[in-house]
């Protein structure tokens, strides 16, 4: 699968694994991000600007193919967005429908409404008042009560709240595309690394945006897009590496930190020391 856009060259997407896009322009940046989520969402394309699926024959792939989860990590209201509030609402229909346990409490619960309305009532011999018959409506009844998102009664951390909105979304028969806006926001940098293990787990073709070295450097495809629309060359840079240490040695972490150096315009000089000292030790 690959993305095209009118802001980069195409990009391999490498599918059912993370996938890691960095700008070095803002505007860049933010144009693709939402250029891809209008595509995602199948909302009208603003004329010549573009970021979508492509096949490997270069045609367009239909956005009714996916059901996007787009998780802004930026948000510290994540579970509180009406998507998830009515998602969890219509898991709940659909427990007291599906399950009898709580069928049976719903119907005894009905019925006591009934005999406590039955039970009101103004009378006078010229005129009498008294509720109306009316339809439970499931769905308004259950708001009554309201949401309370914890953990053993703890507040949820950050990823476990992540965790939880992604869990909410996941569609049970399309394919579902993860695209993840700033994970670093609002973590420390263990927690980092523990949420891009989680996403790994879900197994899903996962687009994320991130200006951050730490996950450019360890996770393992990146796209580091440069303001002249081309991608930087990490394969280059790996074939480089080989000429200076073993090849048993030029991993992709090694490989992703110069290249991430390279990106931003640091002075590599201080890498030489680095090989010689590789180099004298092997």
């Amino acid at each position: 699968m690959k993305i095209a856009s009118h802001v980069t060259e195409v990009l391999e997407i490498k599918e059912e694994s993370v996938n890691i896009i960095t700008f070095e322009d803002t505007a860049l940046c933010g144009t693709f991000i939402q250029d891809f989520m209008d595509y995602m969402t199948n909302k009208p394309v603003v004329e010549n600007q573009f970021a979508h699926f492509i096949s490997d024959d270069y045609e367009t792939i239909s956005p009714k193919n996916f059901h996007p989860i787009i998780l802004n990590c930026g948000d510290r209201n994540l579970l509180g967005q009406k998507l998830i509030e009515e998602k969890v609402y219509q898991i709940f229909e659909e427990q007291i429908i599906n399950y009898e346990k709580a069928n049976h409490s719903f119907l005894k619960f009905e019925q006591s409404l009934i005999d406590l309305k039955n039970t009101l009532g103004i009378y006078d011999d010229d005129y009498q008042i008294e509720l109306q018959p009316s339809i439970f409506k499931l769905r308004r009844l259950l708001k009554l009560f309201g949401l309370d998102f914890h953990n053993e009664l703890e507040d949820l951390s950050e990823i476990n709240k992540r965790k939880a909105f992604i869990d909410l979304l996941i569609h049970s028969t399309k394919e579902n595309i993860l695209i993840v806006l700033f994970p670093e926001s609002h973590l420390g940098i263990r927690d980092i690394e523990v949420f891009m293990q989680l996403l790994k787990k879900y197994h899903f073709t996962t687009i994320v945006f991130t200006n951050h070295p730490s996950i450019i450097i360890n996770e393992e495809n990146i796209f580091l897009c440069k303001s002249n629309k081309e991608c930087h060359d990490i394969e280059k840079i790996k074939e480089e590496l080989s000429l200076f240490i073993p090849d048993e040695m030029v991993s992709y972490q090694l490989t992703h930190m110069i290249a991430y150096h390279e990106f931003v315009g640091e002075n590599l000089s201080e890498f030489k020391r680095y090989f010689k000292f590789i180099n004298h030790y092997n």
